[in-house]
């Protein structure tokens, strides 16, 4: 890695800046290394430290040892500082390519959610098409067929009458050749007459029951017509209302798939930054100890 690249990281956080304010400055005096000696060595004894530095004092050595001691302190900084800029660089790698993974992940979760909402939407479509169709074609069979049982009923209406008239003329057409054939004999025409108005009134009696229990009949057809068209009616309503709430319970499944698929996202996420904030913490105490 280039110093060029080392710097510029150092350069995105206050503390990295810091630490490299800390480089710049000049290296320790003796006395200030003296000031900040570890407890340990000041609770030596107090005779062999005066033997030492009046030893060391006395040949001249002690400001060359001091000055050694600095640049190699310095240097060991330096050390620690450049692997911690390493270390940093690596993160805020690593860091980068977790958000854009995290970036590509929503958009694949995004587009694969809308093209299953359009195939969940293109089906629905089709299957409301589909009974649509359904539901005109047997409406239009019913109705051919409402069509064809009114045309059967005006049609026995128009016959029914005239066959009855035509009936009525031939007995009247027998009856006149009855009483012209049987004028002579009196006695044997009226008993034959007798006879005939007694098959009249039967034949005309028959007819009237025919007559009635064929209204009757159509009368109970038009009904259960009737109630057909309505039980199909009602199957119908009941049949899209169960429609309408499978499309309801689906749209709602769909939804709170989503939601808990963003719940974890989000949890994911905070769970990333909230490593970051205790490596920056951790990062924090550890420069705050080498200042």
């Amino acid at each position: 890695m280039s110093d060029e690249g080392i710097s510029e990281t150092a350069l995105k956080t206050p503390q990295r800046m810091q630490v490299t304010q800390n480089e710049n400055q000049p290296p320790p005096s003796a006395s200030s290394l003296v000031t900040f000696t570890s407890p340990a060595t000041i609770s030596s004894s107090t005779s062999n430290a005066a033997s030492k530095l009046s030893a060391v004092v006395g040949d001249g050595t002690f400001e060359s040892i001091m000055k050694a001691r600095a640049i190699k302190r310095k240097e060991k900084d330096e050390h620690c500082v450049a692997e911690l800029r390493v270390a940093m660089t690596s993160m805020d790698r690593n860091l980068t390519q977790e958000i854009k993974r995290r970036i590509e992940s929503n958009k694949t979760v995004d587009e694969a959610s809308r093209e299953r909402i359009g195939e969940m939407e293109e089906r629905l479509k089709k299957m409301l098409e589909d009974k649509i169709d359904n539901f005109h074609f047997r409406l239009s069979l019913l109705e051919d067929k409402v069509v064809e049982l009114n045309d059967r009923l005006d049609e026995e209406k128009m016959i029914i009458p005239s066959d009855i008239e035509k009936r009525g003329k031939e007995l009247q057409d027998m009856l006149a050749s009855f009483q012209t054939e049987f004028s002579v004999e009196r006695r044997d025409r009226l008993s034959r007459e007798g006879r005939i108005m007694k098959q009249l009134t039967d034949h005309a009696g028959e007819l009237t029951d025919k007559w009635e229990q064929e209204t009757l009949e159509r009368q109970k057809d038009a009904e259960e017509l009737k109630a057909r068209l309505e039980h199909h009616e009602s199957h119908r309503a009941k049949a899209d209302e169960d429609f309408d709430s499978l499309i309801s319970s689906e749209l709602m499944a769909l939804k709170e798939s989503l939601q808990a698929e963003s719940s974890e996202r989000k949890e994911e996420d905070d769970e990333i930054v909230a490593a970051l904030n205790r490596y920056t913490e951790n990062l924090q105490q550890s420069l705050s100890m080498l200042d």
